[in-house]
């Protein structure tokens, strides 16, 4: 293996943004047991500035300077909304300390719920049904731009070689147009931290072979060139590399199930399966025929009555009922019971306990042992803005195009949004203005005055030592 180039640098390309002061809130959430919450939705009331809380409980909101006196509202899974003012959480942050904030758990009993003249439904394939059909009305219609926080790593348990963290704007012409519609520009790169092995003669080899049977950018250098260790070869098979495995364009549209849903599958698409050979899972007819539903509990979400739904494979599901694939699907969606809307849908795969293995010299290898664990897993969040559902959170975790086959090394991607701006005069300005160039490999410069004043999704303690791990690694090179 051939050390590759390295390169450590942070960026930011000018775009037009809300005005933020030099105030940024920093709390920590937990529940009565002095248990970190993970997740929960922070928001500054009244508008549509937020984030969520890192694994830790930890989160950090950057402050309109006019808005000191108004409050933020967190939000839980299973937890009743609490909010708190501002203003008192700055004077504890001034004397040096972080705010605790805590949340009291909340769940029903079917009895305790009478949604006017709503019916519970206890038929959980129909409730997954009816919040398919419902997503048209939910989700908004009309163009608006999310502003996004963006980190993706490249790691296994103990390390970390490939660390990007950006602002990320996403312009969405509105539900009823394709998600294939929607545009990408990387505002402002905080840090892109690189420190990969790659063999260039391999990956050279590679790319010429792939780039005549599949979809890839083709490169003249590349196709024509011998010379894999020039410096330009090796930047371009990278970047090549890069964004055929992970572009911010796939991330998007192959984890986020709900914004491309849609209750037929697409022309010429394969069915959904642990490969998924179509791109990713859809929310589909396709969906519902290959899965098996299962009503959980009611519990609540933001003071309403919210169904928790098992997913799970079918008879249907490619390749289980003979044990051909070592995968298989589970996820879990959380639904409100007066509209259908879907908050929250998790949905991965784990080990196929009826999986045969395969043999090799006599010997059967492969085989379940009895640990379960995530091969694939999609994590979406959504959050509600002026009666409209917009996309809050996307997290994606799957094996690593660089690794060395031994399964160890995880590609991670998430986004947290950070705004949402749906005043038409204000999109079609920043329509205009922004270059809508989605690739987050780019180098650009650095701006710590945006950062300082920018919401950002905390690392947790274990990512925090991971990058400062890495910060070493390449300052020793």
């Amino acid at each position: 293996m051939k050390p590759i180039v390295i390169k450590i640098f942070c960026a930011l390309l000018f775009a037009p943004f809300s005005v933020f002061s030099q105030n940024k809130l920093k709390a920590n959430i937990s529940n009565g047991e002095q248990k970190a919450i993970a997740f929960a939705s922070v928001a500054l009331k009244g508008t549509s500035l937020g984030t969520i809380s890192n694994p830790n409980g930890n989160f950090e909101l950057a402050l309109p300077s006019d808005d000191t006196k108004q409050q933020i509202v967190i939000s839980c899974i299973g937890y009743k909304s609490q909010a708190f003012a501002v203003d008192s959480l700055l004077k504890i942050q001034k004397k040096g300390s972080i705010p605790k904030l805590y949340l009291n758990k909340h769940s029903y009993q079917l009895q305790e719920i009478t949604v006017g003249k709503q019916e519970i439904l206890k038929d959980a394939k129909q409730i997954f049904a009816n919040a398919i059909n419902e997503l048209p009305k939910l989700l908004d219609d009309q163009p608006h731009i999310g502003k996004y926080y963006f980190r993706q790593s490249h790691r296994s348990k103990t390390s970390m070689n490939r660390l990007i963290e950006a602002a990320v704007s996403i312009y969405d012409p509105g539900i009823s147009h394709k998600i294939e519609e929607c545009k990408f520009n990387i505002d402002e790169l905080q840090s892109s931290l690189d420190n990969r092995d790659i063999d260039f003669k391999s990956l050279l080899g590679f790319y010429q072979y792939i780039q005549k049977k599949k979809d890839i950018a083709k490169d003249s250098l590349l196709v024509n060139s011998e010379s894999y260790n020039d410096p330009e070869v090796q930047k371009r098979l990278v970047n090549a590399l890069d964004n055929n495995k992970a572009s911010f364009f796939k991330f998007f549209t192959a984890t986020n199930m709900i914004r491309a849903a849609q209750k037929e599958r697409r022309k010429n698409s394969k069915p959904v399966n642990p490969w998924f050979v179509n791109g990713g899972p859809l929310l589909s007819k396709t969906f519902m025929k290959k899965h098996r539903f299962k009503l959980d509990t009611i519990i609540q979400y933001n003071g309403e009555a919210t169904y928790k739904v098992k997913i799970l494979p079918n008879k249907n599901y490619l390749g289980l009922e003979g044990q051909e694939h070592k995968f298989m699907p589970i996820g879990i969606a959380y639904i409100r019971l007066k509209d259908f809307a879907i908050f929250n849908l998790d949905y991965g795969f784990i080990s196929n306990p009826k999986y045969k293995g395969f043999k090799y010299r006599g010997e059967r290898h492969g085989t379940f042992k009895g640990n379960y664990r995530y091969y694939y897993l999609f994590k979406i969040r959504f959050k509600e803005y002026n009666s409209k559902f917009y996309l809050n959170y996307l997290y994606s975790i799957r094996g690593d195009y660089n690794d060395d086959l031994s399964g160890s090394q995880k590609v991670i991607q998430e986004m947290v949004n950070t705004e949402i701006i749906n005043d038409q005069d204000i999109v079609n300005q920043q329509f205009q203005q922004l270059n809508w160039k989605g690739d987050h490999y780019e180098k650009l410069p650095y701006h710590k005055e945006f950062w300082d004043n920018y919401t950002t999704l905390l690392p947790s303690q274990e990512q925090e030592n991971l990058k400062k791990n890495l910060e070493q690694e390449l300052l020793k090179k």
